[in-house]
C-alpha cells in the first residue's frame, strides 16, 4: 500500500511495511536554492505529535529564526534530514517500550537555511498524509521481521555497550537450554534531570525489542496451539535454542501434540567447547522424556544430504493442516535476536496442506525426498496460464518450491529466477546472507550491482565486495552487515560488536513499485549446491504489497549499515559530523547521472 500527497511543489509518498513506514520526499527543482532538508513530524493515534530524531546537527554558528538556540537540537525540527527518504518504526515519544499501531499522520516540511539561519517551518511548504502503521497482513499472509539492530545507537542508549543473550548460570555457563527470561540480562546508565541512574532490563525486554515482529508472530503462532487443545504442531527446525519456544514445544510434547524434524548436521550434534551437549541434542533428550508414551508426539533427527534447513511451523486441527509459518528465522536466540530475518504466515488451508505434505514425506522418508515428485516441481497459486495452479483468492500469485532438488531442477529453478533479475526494468533490492556461492541467481544479482542499468541496492552479511555511494555515479550499492568499525565519529557513540551473523535474510526483490514485481524468499540460500543438498523451501511471491514490504526491509538495512561501512574507510579524525550549511548536497538528487536522483525518482515519483 502507498499513499501520496503534495502541495506547492513539496510531495510525500508513504509506503506501508511491516510495522514500519517508508517515507519518500520530493521537492520541485525550482525550490532547492538554500534548501536545508526535511523536518518530519509524526502524530501517532491518540498520542501527542513529535519530531523524529536526527543526531546530526548544525555547527554552533547556525542560528534559528524567531527563537534562541534550543537546548536540544537532535530532532528534525531543528536539524532537518538531508536526504530524500526515511524509514520510520513506531516508538511513542521516542520510548522504545511504548508504541501503538493504527493510523499515523506524517507532516513533512521543506526547510531553508538563509544567511546561516534556519528559517521557521512554513505551513505552505508542509505536506501531510495518513497511513496505517501496523503488522503487515495482505489477504491471509502475514510478514514479520526481526529488528537486527544490535549495532545501533538505539541499542547502546537503551541496553548499554554489551550483549548478553543467555545467562551465565549452571555448570555449563551460557550453555543452558531453557532459562528464566524475566531475570536481568544487563543494565544501562540513563541520564535524567542532570543525574545518572543505572537501570536493569530483563531478557524479555531485550528480546522483545530485538525480535520485533518476527518474534511476536512466532510466539502468537505457537501460543494459539498451546491455548487450543484441538491444535497440534508439525515442526521443521534447524537451529533450536530459544528458551520460550523450546519450553512451549516441550509442553506440547507432554500433551502429545507435536511432531518434529530437527537437524542433526555436524554443528547440532556432539559437545560444545565447554563440554556441554549441543542445544539440539539437549532438546532431543528433553523432548523424548516429555513425549514418552504419547502416540502423537515424535521427533526425527536428520539432515537430508547436508542440512535440514527449513524453519517451519504447521498448525493442524482435526488432523488437517490449517496454517503455516515459514521464512528465514531460526527458532534460536541468534535467529531472533542477532540476525536480520523474516517470517511469513499463511492462514490458509491450501498452503498449509502443501507444507504438511512435505513434512509428512520428510518425517517418514527423509532420505528419499530428493527423488520424490515434490522435489521436481513448483507448486503454483493463482498463476495465470500455469497448469496445476491452485486458485485461492486468499493468497498471492506465487510459486513455492521444496528442496533438495535433482541437479537439472535446481539449475532450471535458479536460472529462471536469475533471468528475472537480469531483465529487471526498474530496480533490484536484496538482503542475502552469502552471495559468494555458485549460483546463477547470485551471479545475476551481483552483475546488476556492478552496472548502472537499474537502481540496485543490497546488503550481504560479510563480503570483500563493497560498493558504497559515489557522487556522480549510478552504479549499484552493495554493503555488508558485519566486520564493521564500532567506533563511529562524534556525535555518535561507540556501538556494540555483532555477536554472530548479522544478515541472515535470503531474499531478492525485483521491480518493486511496479505491478510486475516479485520477491524471492524463504529458507533457501539461493545457491546451486544447497538447492541440491538441503531441505529448504523457496517462495516466489508476485504481489505488489508483499514485494513492497520486503523492499522496505532491504532499504532499512542498507541505509543503516552503509553509514557504518563508510566509517571503515574514513580517516581517524574525530571531527564531529554536522549538517551541511549550503545547498550543494541536494544537487545530486537532481543529477540524472547520480544514483541519488535515480532513488528519488523511484521512491518519490512512483509510476514515472
Amino acid at each position: 500500500m502507498q499513499v501520496t500527497a503534495s502541495k506547492n511543489g513539496v510531495s510525500l509518498t508513504a509506503y506501508q511495511g511491516d510495522a514500519m513506514t517508508l517515507l519518500a520526499f520530493d521537492l520541485d527543482q525550482t525550490k532547492i536554492v538554500n534548501f536545508a532538508g526535511f523536518s518530519i513530524k509524526v502524530t501517532p493515534p491518540g498520542k501527542p505529535a513529535y519530531y523524529l530524531f536526527n543526531r546530526l546537527c548544525y555547527p554552533e554558528t547556525v542560528t534559528y529564526a524567531g527563537q534562541s538556540k534550543p537546548a536540544d537540537r537532535i530532532t528534525t525540527q531543528f536539524s532537518p534530514i538531508q536526504k530524500f527518504r526515511w524509514v520510520h518504526t513506531p516508538a511513542t515519544d521516542h520510548n522504545i517500550n511504548s508504541y501503538v499501531f493504527g493510523d499515523y499522520t506524517y507532516e513533512i516540511s521543506a526547510r531553508y537555511l538563509v544567511n546561516n539561519q534556519l528559517q521557521a517551518i512554513d505551513p505552505n511548504l508542509t505536506v501531510s498524509l495518513t497511513i496505517a502503521v501496523c503488522p503487515f497482513k495482505s489477504k491471509s499472509l502475514q510478514v514479520g521481521f526481526t529488528r537486527s539492530f544490535i549495532a545501533s545507537q538505539s541499542y547502546v542508549h537503551n541496553f548499554g555497550n554489551s550483549v548478553t543473550l543467555r545467562p551465565k548460570n549452571g555448570a555449563a555457563g551460557f550453555n543452558q537450554l531453557i532459562f528464566d527470561t524475566t531475570q536481568t540480562s544487563g543494565s544501562v546508565a540513563k541520564k535524567a534531570n542532570g543525574a545518572v541512574t543505572t537501570q536493569n532490563y530483563s531478557y524479555d525486554e531485550l528480546f522483545a525489542w530485538l525480535g520485533w515482529q518476527a518474534r511476536q508472530r512466532i510466539y502468537d503462532f505457537i501460543t494459539e496451539a498451546i491455548n487450543d487443545p484441538s491444535i497440534s504442531l508439525d515442526v521443521f527446525a534447524f537451529d533450536l535454542d530459544e528458551p520460550i519456544i523450546c519450553g512451549h514445544f516441550l509442553q506440547l510434547a507432554d500433551q502429545g501434540r507435536i511432531r518434529m524434524v530437527l537437524d542433526n548436521s555436524s554443528t547440532h550434534t556432539g559437545n560444545m567447547s565447554s563440554g556441554a551437549p549441543q542445544f539440539e541434542d539437549q532438546f532431543e533428550t528433553a523432548f523424548k522424556q516429555h513425549a514418552a508414551g504419547k502416540a502423537n508426539a515424535g521427533i526425527v533427527r536428520g539432515h537430508f544430504l547436508s542440512l535440514a534447513h527449513s524453519k517451519v511451523l504447521i498448525q493442524k486441527k482435526g488432523g488437517k493442516a490449517i496454517k503455516v509459518l515459514t521464512g528465514s528465522t531460526n527458532f534460536s536466540t541468534n535467529g531472533l535476536y542477532v540476525n536480520a530475518n523474516n517470517v511469513l504466515i499463511f492462514d490458509d488451508v491450501n498452503v498449509a496442506s502443501l507444507y504438511e505434505q512435505i513434512f509428512e514425506a520428510s518425517y517418514t522418508n527423509m532420505a528419499g525426498f530428493k527423488t520424490s515428485p515434490a522435489a521436481s516441481t513448483g507448486f503454483y497459486f493463482n498463476t495465470a496460464g500455469q497448469a496445476g495452479s491452485v486458485s485461492d483468492a486468499q493468497v498471492p500469485d506465487m510459486t513455492i518450491r521444496f528442496s533438495p532438488h535433482p541437479l537439472n531442477v535446481a539449475t532450471d529453478e535458479l536460472n529462471g529466477l536469475a533471468a528475472q533479475v537480469t531483465n529487471a526494468k526498474s530496480n533490484v533490492l536484496f538482503a542475502i546472507m552469502d552471495d559468494k556461492s555458485k549460483s546463477p541467481l547470485l551471479d545475476a544479482v551481483l552483475a546488476q550491482v556492478k552496472t548502472n542499468k537499474v537502481f540496485t541496492y543490497g546488503i550481504t552479511d560479510a563480503s570483500t565486495f563493497v560498493l558504497l555511494y559515489k557522487p556522480g555515479s549510478t552504479q549499484g550499492i552493495h554493503v555488508t552487515g558485519k566486520g564493521l568499525n564500532q567506533k563511529l565519529p562524534p556525535p555518535f557513540d561507540q556501538e556494540v560488536a555483532i555477536p554472530g551473523i548479522s544478515i541472515h535474510h535470503k531474499f531478492v526483490v525485483v521491480d518493486f513499485n511496479t505491478d510486475n514485481g516479485a520477491v524471492f524468499c524463504g529458507s533457501s540460500n539461493l545457491a546451486l549446491g544447497p538447492e541440491q543438498q538441503n531441505g529448504d523451501n523457496l517462495l516466489e511471491i508476485r504481489d505488489r504489497d508483499v514485494v513492497t514490504c520486503f523492499a522496505i526491509e532491504a532499504i532499512r538495512l542498507v541505509d543503516h549499515f552503509q553509514f557504518r561501512d563508510k566509517t571503515n574507510t574514513a580517516s581517524s579524525s574525530q571531527t564531529p559530523l554536522v549538517l551541511h550549511t549550503d545547498d550543494k548536497w541536494v544537487k545530486a538528487y537532481y543529477d540524472d547521472n547520480d544514483s541519488y536522483c535515480k532513488e528519488r525518482t523511484l521512491l518519490a515519483m512512483p509510476g514515472k
